[in-house]
């Protein structure tokens, strides 16, 4: 199992998980991602989204990657201990309700304004964490990624649209009393667990290298409030293996 303190994790909203991937399966996600980006045409089932601009046109976001290629999405996380995180902070009844390609393109990629997952998601996700996994480096040189400590203990709090911004509404730091966001800086293969009302972000990527990253995100199945689009029960996950 990754290192994992669940007090420091419980104060701050969020757990650094250094070296969270091996190598060879950075390598295997990029070369899966960069092939899906080169592609003519994404099929339907990844819900693809796109960053545009300056005559490029390349990938934003990709969805249900585990539903799509279990096979080789499956393994990937066993080796990467996600079970282990999800047996420590739910139980054996954590289910899989999103897996997805954060891959903010060289040049066009745009920002994600600091938000809580729970708040732009349509059903309630008890005990809901994440699991965001670095491809590449991650800086504020490339975008980045950052997030503000302690800003789930408050739970929900109210969002709103904001007019130069298209994605989501999102949140404002000094406006909601947020500490001010810190970066994470991220080597290729590392990790970050957070509490699905942990506020975070990432800013514009201008720079001409692309920052990819991919998040899991698992919740308990087992609670009254439980409903999701997609549910891959752990044990399901389990039993793909770590071949």
């Amino acid at each position: 199992m990754p290192n994992f303190d669940p007090n420091l994790y419980n104060r701050d909203g969020f757990h650094p998980l250094p070296g969270l991937l091996a190598e060879a399966d950075v390598h295997r996600a990029v070369e899966f991602f960069d092939r899906l980006d080169g592609a003519a045409e994404v099929p339907p089932s990844y819900e693809a989204e796109y960053d545009e601009g300056d005559g490029l046109r390349r990938l934003r976001k990709l969805r249900r990657l585990l539903w799509n290629d279990p096979q080789i999405w499956g393994p990937l996380l066993n080796r990467a201990g996600v079970p282990a995180l999800a047996r420590e902070v739910i139980g054996e009844d954590a289910a899989v309700v999103f897996h997805a390609a954060f891959l903010k393109p060289a040049l066009v990629g745009t920002e994600v304004a600091l938000h809580q997952d729970q708040a732009l998601w349509s059903h309630q996700y008890p005990k809901a964490f994440s699991v965001w996994f670095a491809l590449t480096e991650v800086s504020p040189a490339n975008g980045g990624l950052f997030g503000s400590r302690g800003s789930h203990g408050g739970g929900h709090i109210p969002h709103r649209a904001r007019p130069s911004y298209r994605w989501h509404d999102s949140l404002d730091a000094a406006e909601d009393g947020l500490d001010e966001p810190v970066q994470f800086r991220l080597a290729p293969g590392d990790g970050v667990m957070w509490d699905r009302y942990f506020a975070h972000g990432s800013a514009a990527n201008t720079s001409p290298r692309d920052r990819r990253g991919m998040v899991v995100v698992l919740a308990d199945a087992s609670s009254p409030e439980f409903r999701a689009k997609d549910s891959f029960p752990l044990a399901d996950l389990a039993a793909l293996g770590a071949g």
